[in-house]
């Protein structure tokens, strides 16, 4: 009898929250927002991600233990702007977690935190290729935009977790003052860039450049998602040799095919970058994912 409450007493500890544990479970749609859900929560959230920094967040499937994360989450992080318009929803229905739903404190849309680029007013098809009539959702590639964010993840917290309120906002600020230092020395490292044509992949990239002041006037794709023909290459080439466009841009996960021939045909130079945290080893943080943005720039321009 005495060995069995023991036991018992062992097993009620074990049950009773240790000081400075995880409280609030947090689910991302992509891990740029985990990043910022572990700088604004620190010790008091456990964060996870649904997608991997190396993927396009347009294209996920829905997998099981997708849905067991939604399941146990408290507050559920999402980029908005019908980024994940195609397997979000599936996910959410199966996962069967009420305080996540749309509408309820544990579901917060970031898009509605920042100013969105590229919002359409007409009609919408896919005749127009891969758009989003509520405007273009890689906000998260502006990093004045991560001031928003974190800012708003503050907030939410700590409606769901009144305790930990002023810790929240105490991070969330010191995020902010160091992402503002950090931009202005981001910008005076691209300052070259201040202004020049460049063309891009995909449409993705607009709110970088809004950031860091270049201009994108083309890209590879003919229509946003679409594949580039032998014609529209063609085109782009004759546009690149007349305006003497120095730089390509584009995420890692499109073909390189079509920018390799661009480059070989006119000598534009290609910049890989870095488009989420964890794109590639060794960027775990946001201020991580610009650091290696703008080294991706300069690399470009020491060739």
């Amino acid at each position: 009898m005495k060995r069995l409450r023991c036991i018992l007493l062992a097993l009620l500890l074990l049950a009773i929250p240790v000081a400075g544990h995880a409280t609030i479970r947090i689910v991302t749609t992509t891990q740029d927002l985990a990043a910022l859900a572990e700088a604004v929560g620190g010790e008091f959230v456990e964060v996870q991600s649904l997608t991997p920094g190396t993927s396009d967040p347009h294209f996920a499937v829905a997998k099981p233990s997708m849905i067991r994360k939604v399941f146990r989450a408290d507050l559920l992080l999402i980029i908005g702007a019908d980024m994940e318009i195609g397997w979000l929803p599936p996910l959410l229905q199966s996962a069967r977690n009420a305080r996540v739903q749309p509408g309820n404190p544990g579901h917060l849309d970031l898009s509605g935190a920042v100013p969105i680029l590229g919002k359409l007013s007409g009609p919408v098809s896919r005749a127009l290729g891969d758009v989003h009539a509520k405007g273009n959702p890689h906000y998260w590639l502006d990093p004045r935009n991560g001031v928003h964010m974190a800012r708003a993840i503050a907030e939410r917290l700590g409606e769901l977790d009144p305790d930990h309120a002023a810790e929240y906002q105490r991070r969330s600020q010191s995020f902010a003052q160091t992402l503002n230092q950090k931009f202005l020395g981001w910008r005076e490292e691209l300052a070259y860039l201040d202004g020049q044509p460049v063309i891009a992949y995909h449409t993705s990239l607009v709110y970088l450049a809004d950031a860091f002041g270049f201009r994108i006037v083309d890209e590879v794709e003919p229509k946003p998602g679409i594949a580039p023909s032998a014609a529209s290459l063609n085109a782009l080439l004759t546009r690149i040799k007349a305006d003497d466009i120095g730089v390509l841009i584009m995420e890692p996960y499109y073909e390189r095919r079509s920018a390799r021939y661009l480059n070989e045909q006119t000598g534009i130079h290609i910049a890989v970058l870095p488009q989420s945290v964890g794109a590639r080893k060794g960027i775990d943080s946001y201020f991580e994912l610009f650091d290696a943005i703008v080294t991706a720039f300069k690399d470009v321009e020491d060739k």
